[in-house]
């Protein structure tokens, strides 16, 4: 469109400049953000958590598991995934050169990727949920380091998953659902590599693009540094001033801005001076009000103001209300605008427009109070009654009847407050506000307590007690139903204690743990100290268990020692005294306020019952069947002395009696003349040409 000239008076009304027509619609650039997922992926502390992350949670599913690991034990398992972790979290530390890093990366991926098809080729379950880690590496990398990493790992994928697959079929079978999990995980790597690759082709065409933005940039810096060499004048008024500023010529093309002016705009001086004209940052239909006003001022032929209302649109899509002041310089061809920002005015006029609307509002409102309250008060979606002077009720809601189960006739002026709330939960609240008065603090406003409805069951509710100003009697009471919070507190209750027996139960037998060992040592100990009673403990070992083990198999072992736990368990039937499992086949007996003979007893009783188990062991030299040995040790707990010293005179005595051929009792105590006293000792060993006693 051609430009329209409009003349705009300043100074006297003998002078006329000719102003452009704002010719063109503003241009305004798409706020973009300053980092995006990139940047984020390839952040070293993204990087280093996201390591952390998959760490943990596959060691958590692999600790948590019922069956052990497919090709190495638990353990050695975990072992593997903590050296993978601290490996990989060193190569993206910062303590790692960053040449080093770049030369890394590649072995960075491929480590990731590994570790991923060896945790799937671990796991026991069939399908894999593990599956999954795989091409989110794949994914992760690709998105962190473009087409050509995501390229090579799914390459690598191709060649090592088959592999696995086969292994993976040929120890678990073949699951109907892993061929479809396969194939969804196929279509997804192939629509990520399709996206990935459009995106290197965008990256490139976008670099290309930068570098010639990047040179026109550069011209354009020259030639702004050559105009403000020659404008300096201009350029110092411009700076100082306390509104934004702005010389244009006579198509309205920024020649030279202040910092109000870039402030204001939110655009740099490069990309105002010769690329912006003052029009394009006018709102459209501002700028078509000025055009209309200004035809009709020429063909009436009055003069044309220098001063103008309009809203400015920076860069971002922001609107300012600004004023717009046109001075002419008489010494150069050019025009001066001067912006003043007028925003928070009118912001401040638009509120108090608003609080004239809402208290017209207000005031009708005020008029069908009644009516509107009324409405109100039924469809609020919240039990609420109101209450006047000795808590008679005056006036229910419907949800309030659902609440009780009484008809609103019935409750409305007929019932009072205290009769739908249980005896109990009223006299706490009245009390409560009794110690409170009494104490001159104000009343709460929120009690939790039980409403009983018609048919005797009780709910859980928050009461909420509103009082309005001026009125002594009248309160609004809210009912917020909260049955459903309690009983999934209580659902939490009792999971929790199932949790806190599972932490303290041995996964295998059943029986207490160390830590549930350790736990119940020191508190007995404790006890008993100040009681000055004894404490007794019992350390019993399986005889022989690692031929029994290399004999017969792990699952026979763990089947040994479920047995055993449960034969000790059998003779400790006190509900102070504590089985546990101390460590591999040794197990540990505490034994609260019983003497040296009673430990000795409870000793031989449990080497009876293991001996009545009739458990066969071919390759112990000791007995053809399953025995143990038995430490016995009694102290009184005193002033200075730690329960680790009760361990060790049972351990010792544990160990003697491993000494003197096992499967047998040996019970010290440390005030004993004799260091040891040996019982029940039952020299079953295997009488068989060259067999030797083995001391395991």
């Amino acid at each position: 469109m051609a430009p329209l000239y409009y003349p705009i008076y300043a100074g006297t009304q003998d002078s006329v400049v000719d102003i452009a027509e704002l010719a063109q619609q503003p241009s305004q650039a798409t706020p973009t953000g300053r980092h995006g997922l990139r940047h984020y992926l390839t952040a070293p502390n993204q990087r280093w958590l996201r390591r952390l992350a998959t760490f943990l949670l596959c060691g958590l599913y692999f600790a948590v598991l019922p069956k052990p690991p497919i090709l190495l034990p638990k353990f050695l398992f975990m072992l593997a995934g903590l050296i993978w972790f601290f490996i990989s979290s060193f190569q993206a530390s910062p303590l790692t050169p960053l040449a080093t890093k770049r030369k890394n990366e590649d072995y960075q991926a491929v480590m990731d990727l590994g570790a991923a098809q060896m945790a799937w080729l671990c796991d026991p379950f069939q399908p894999s949920p593990v599956l999954l880690i795989i091409p989110i590496v794949i994914i992760i990398w690709g998105f962190q380091k473009g087409f050509v990493r995501f390229r090579l790992l799914l390459a690598g994928t191709a060649l090592s998953a088959p592999a696995v697959f086969i292994l993976r079929v040929y120890w678990l079978g073949l699951h109907p659902a892993l061929l479809m999990f396969i194939l969804l995980i196929g279509i997804l790597l192939g629509c990520i590599y399709g996206t990935l690759k459009n995106i290197d082709l965008l990256n490139k065409r976008s670099r290309s693009k930068a570098n010639d933005l990047e040179m026109a940039n550069h011209r354009l810096q020259r030639t702004g540094q050559a105009l403000q060499e020659s404008e300096a004048r201009y350029r110092s008024i411009f700076e100082n001033s306390s509104a934004a500023m702005c010389l244009i010529d006579n198509k309205m093309r920024l020649s030279l801005v202040n910092t109000k002016f870039e402030a204001l705009t939110r655009y740099n001086r490069n990309e105002l001076y010769r690329q912006k004209r003052l029009t394009d940052f006018i709102y459209r239909q501002d700028l078509e009000r000025i055009k209309h006003y200004h035809t009709r001022r020429k063909q009436m032929g009055g003069l044309a103001p220098d001063e103008y209302e309009c809203q400015l649109v920076d860069k971002y899509k922001n609107i300012h209300h600004v004023i717009i002041r046109f001075s002419i310089i008489p010494w150069h061809e050019r025009i001066t605008a001067t912006i003043i920002d007028i925003t928070s005015r009118k912001m401040a006029k638009m509120a108090l427009n608003r609080s004239y609307q809402k208290l017209r509002q207000a005031a009708e409102i005020i008029k069908h109070s009644e009516h509107r309250y009324r409405n109100l008060f039924e469809n609020t979606g919240t039990a609420m009654i109101l209450v006047g002077k000795n808590l008679r009720i005056t006036m229910a809601n419907t949800q309030f009847a659902e609440l009780t189960g009484c008809a609103k006739n019935d409750i409305n002026g007929n019932s009072f407050l205290s009769e739908f709330i249980e005896r109990k939960s009223f006299n706490r609240i009245k009390r409560f506000q009794t110690r409170q008065k009494q104490k001159g603090l104000p009343l709460p406003t929120e009690y939790e307590c039980i409403i009983i409805d018609r048919q005797r069951n009780k709910k859980y509710v928050i009461m909420k007690i509103y009082s309005p100003p001026n009125q002594k009697y009248n309160s609004i009471v809210s009912f917020f139903d909260i049955t459903a919070r309690k009983q999934t507190e209580t659902a939490l209750q009792e999971a929790h204690q199932k949790l806190r027996i599972l932490a303290d139960s041995d996964e295998l037998t059943q029986i207490g743990n160390r830590r549930r060992f350790d736990e119940q040592l020191n508190w007995e100990w404790a006890r008993l100290r100040r009681e000055g009673l004894p404490l007794s403990m019992i350390m019993a070992d399986v005889d022989c268990f690692k031929l029994y083990n290399d004999n017969y198999g792990h699952q026979k072992g763990d089947q040994c020692l479920r047995a055993i736990a449960k034969a000790i368990s059998t003779q400790v039937k006190r509900s102070i005294d504590l089985v546990a499992r101390y460590g591999g086949e040794e197990f540990a007996i505490i034994l609260p306020n019983t003497d040296f003979s009673g430990a000795i007893k409870t000793a031989e009783a449990i080497n009876q019952a293991v001996e009545q188990l009739k458990m066969p062991n071919e390759a112990s030299p000791i007995s053809d069947y399953i025995t143990i040995s038995l430490g016995v040790s009694t102290m009184i707990p005193k002033k200075g002395e730690q329960p680790d010293e009760l361990i060790r005179y049972a351990d010792n005595a544990l160990y003697e009696a491993k000494g003197r051929g096992r499967n047998r009792t040996v019970a010290k105590q440390p005030d004993a003349d004799n260091p040891a006293r040996p019982l029940n000792e039952f020299p079953l060993q295997k009488q068989s040409a060259g067999n030797e006693r083995l001391n395991i």
